[in-house]
């Protein structure tokens, strides 16, 4: 099927079977997806960091990644999806977070319908706040009802508002929207710390004294990523053992030290790659000492190799992507 077929296809598509309080204006400007190699540059809303589509079509998407960040919430009858090398499987009401560039695939084969929503994740970083909880929001969340009654409920009250503010466009929207998108990161945050044993924001002071230690550590690793920080290092910044020390940075961020580190680097190497740097010096700037495993890593990472990385955010940059 020719392209502008295939244009008019989804047109009728989103014309015919998407409720009329959930139609965007733009839709008959929209040409589709725009994905070279497994990176997508989302359309957000023009003027906007927000895309939310209604989605009840039942083509899936390979596997892909973008700089937004996607919540998938399900509406009618399953959707399964697999992010970060794992399968989710949603019910009706289940709500999945996907990281920025974590490679995703949505399966569909499946009537039913679900939002899939996108906005851009940069702005929140101005918060103070946003460096204890960003680990969280490295791995792909899985929320429903059944297993954490009380923070789906809490999340899926913002997601009702951002879903109202988005379509109904009134004045104000977006800062709207990103008000419960704040909202909805600070509850993950408190209830995944409400549920550690040794950082408990509403805990001892004991607990208070380790969450301070370690959100100030996480702050210093965001400005010194590049340098060669050891995990006895990072421990002793924080006066524990390694042993000690690696046990509650797990328990902390929910991942390892030497991830989260590698983590940093490679979302620092691909901000680098839409400057007029060398490969070389990117590896450099990021905290790589070998190309070869800046390279590897950097692949694992995106699906993508940093030089082919970087020919597509160009292309994006001077919009030469054709669907």
């Amino acid at each position: 099927m020719i392209k502008a077929e295939r244009i008019r296809e989804f047109h009728r598509n989103m014309t015919d079977n998407t409720p009329v309080q959930y139609r965007q204006s733009d839709v008959q400007d929209y040409a589709g997806r725009t994905v070279q190699g497994s990176l997508e540059q989302v359309d957000y809303l023009p003027g906007s960091h927000f895309r939310i589509w209604y989605n009840c079509q039942m083509e899936g998407y390979a596997q892909h990644h973008h700089a937004a960040m996607e919540m998938i919430r399900c509406l009618e009858n399953g959707y399964t999806v697999t992010a970060g090398g794992r399968t989710f499987n949603l019910s009706v009401g289940d709500i999945l977070l996907i990281p920025s560039h974590m490679l995703h695939r949505l399966l569909g084969n499946r009537e039913g319908a679900r939002f899939v929503m996108l906005f851009d994740p940069e702005p929140l970083a101005l918060f103070l706040d946003y460096a204890s909880i960003q680990p969280r929001f490295t791995q792909a969340l899985f929320i429903t009802q059944t297993g954490c009654p009380e923070l789906y409920a809490k999340v899926s009250r913002c997601l009702d508002k951002i879903v109202d503010y988005y379509f109904q466009q009134e004045n104000m929207w977006e800062m709207f929207a990103y008000a419960e998108i704040t909202r909805m990161y600070a509850s993950i945050g408190r209830d995944y710390f409400l549920r550690t044993n040794n950082f408990s924001v509403g805990g001892d002071a004991h607990n208070l004294n380790n969450y301070s230690r370690f959100a100030q550590l996480l702050s210093y690793i965001d400005e010194h990523y590049a340098e060669d920080i050891s995990l006895d290092q990072a421990a002793e910044r924080v006066g524990l053992s390694r042993f000690h020390f690696s046990r509650l940075f797990r328990e902390y961020t929910g991942t390892t030290f030497t991830d989260h580190l590698m983590n940093k680097r490679i979302h620092a190497a691909q901000e680098l790659l839409s400057e007029n740097l060398s490969v070389t010096e990117v590896a450099y700037k990021a905290g790589f000492h070998n190309l070869a495993t800046f390279s590897r890593s950097f692949k694992k990472c995106t699906g993508l190799s940093p030089r082919r990385y970087r020919s597509y955010a160009e292309r994006y940059r001077g919009g030469e992507f054709q669907t």
